[in-house]
């Protein structure tokens, strides 16, 4: 069987070339002096016109409809939730970590900052709602330096 967007593309290839023929001919018939001949040109102009237009439409919907099937038939991967160290995140094949409150709430893929230490932790934080996320708990010997503003 065809591939219909082939057929469609080789069908609006030839109509292209008899529109030239036509656009010829059309040419000569205006230089007639019979009018009935004149009208009847321009009405088969027209009508050829209107089906190139179809074919072309016909064309672009079979393209749309052909990528919606793929993207059916290959849907894009889903985001798989891993723990790495104590929290879970979202990762997309190799990219990652995103937030997983903001997927599970609203469905946003947001990419979380990249791991910072703190006070002998690790942590990371969403852009967007604001959380953080601790892959690795401070220790309780870490040094705190606290500041009082005065």
């Amino acid at each position: 069987m065809s591939d219909p967007v082939s057929v469609a593309a080789l069908s609006l290839q030839l109509l292209s070339k008899r529109t030239e023929a036509l656009n010829a001919l059309r040419e000569r018939a205006q230089r007639s002096k019979d009018i009935d001949i004149k009208d009847q040109m321009n009405t088969l102009y027209d009508n050829v016109l209107g089906l190139k237009e179809v074919v072309s439409r016909l064309l672009d919907e079979n393209k749309a409809l052909q990528n919606r099937l793929e993207r059916q038939q290959n849907p894009p991967d889903s985001p798989k939730i891993t723990r790495v160290g104590d929290t879970n995140y979202y990762f997309l094949g190799v990219e990652g970590p995103f937030c997983q409150p903001c997927f599970d709430g609203k469905g946003k893929m947001v990419a979380l900052t990249p791991a910072e230490d703190w006070s002998g932790g690790v942590r990371r934080r969403c852009p967007v709602c604001k959380d953080y996320f601790y892959e690795r708990r401070m220790t309780r010997d870490s040094t705190f330096i606290r500041v009082e503003r005065g």
